[in-house]
């Protein structure tokens, strides 16, 4: 009789273990194939990204569609298409500091009218952001010179801890390979903390954004380990 009781209930301990387990991977696959917001105060809202633009965020909700706006959230997870969007002051901000070479730019907030949206390529201690600026161009003709409007895209690393910002690729200007060694230098800065990377770093030869990229991701792995909480990015601060 004994022997049936703990029988009965070693089979009750498992089952209530797999329908824990089971939950927790229900969880976990929500989370990595749902749309997710994280909010300031750290709440979580589930749903689907409809579109993100500069100044808006469109979110649905089931039925519910809702819009959201800069200042109301700290990270976008749009799983869906692999992308992460947050707040930033980065494309109205950025500013040269003066006497840097390679060319280092801080972000000032009263430069800048407002947040918007921008893509986190990389996101950590040295955060690579993505974003659009439009503005307008005048350029020769036959016929004398033209007006009109252009867009550029910018692929910038910031490192969190000290504010300072490079230039992390420029399509245009590295098809002739000479702002690729510059910004390779630039890198070597950010990082330097870090000397066992550093030292990886500079017996690379040949230098692209997909390299740059890789060992961003490798410092911010490093950085983070060392980290006693969760990590930088629970801090919540928007750059």
């Amino acid at each position: 009789m004994k022997k049936a009781k703990l029988l009965m209930l070693g089979q009750m301990m498992v089952v209530i273990a797999l329908l824990i387990f089971s939950e927790t991977l229900c969880a976990q696959k929500k989370s990595n194939n749902t749309d997710y917001i994280v909010f300031m105060n750290g709440d979580s809202l589930y749903g689907k990204v409809s579109s993100v633009t500069d100044s808006k965020l469109s979110w649905r909700d089931g039925d519910t569609q809702m819009d959201f706006f800069p200042d109301q959230v700290f990270r976008v997870y749009q799983n869906s298409k692999n992308k992460i969007f947050a707040p930033s002051y980065i494309e109205k901000g950025l500013e040269k500091v003066k006497n840097t070479k390679p060319q280092v730019f801080r972000i000032n907030k009263e430069k800048s009218e407002e947040l918007r949206f921008a893509e986190l390529i990389q996101d950590g201690e040295i955060t690579v952001y993505y974003f659009k600026s439009s503005g307008l161009a005048v350029g020769g003709g036959t016929s004398g010179a033209l007006l009109g409007f252009t867009t550029r895209k910018y692929w910038c690393a910031l490192k969190c801890s000290s504010g300072e910002i490079i230039e992390l690729n420029d399509v245009v200007k590295d098809i002739l390979g000479q702002d690729v060694k510059q910004r390779a230098k630039a890198l070597s800065a950010l990082i330097e903390d870090e000397p066992t990377i550093l030292k990886q770093f500079q017996l690379e030869r040949k230098y692209s954004y997909e390299l740059f990229l890789n060992y961003i991701k490798k410092y911010n792995e490093v950085r983070l380990s060392k980290e006693n909480g969760p990590g930088i990015v629970s801090e919540r601060i928007i750059y």
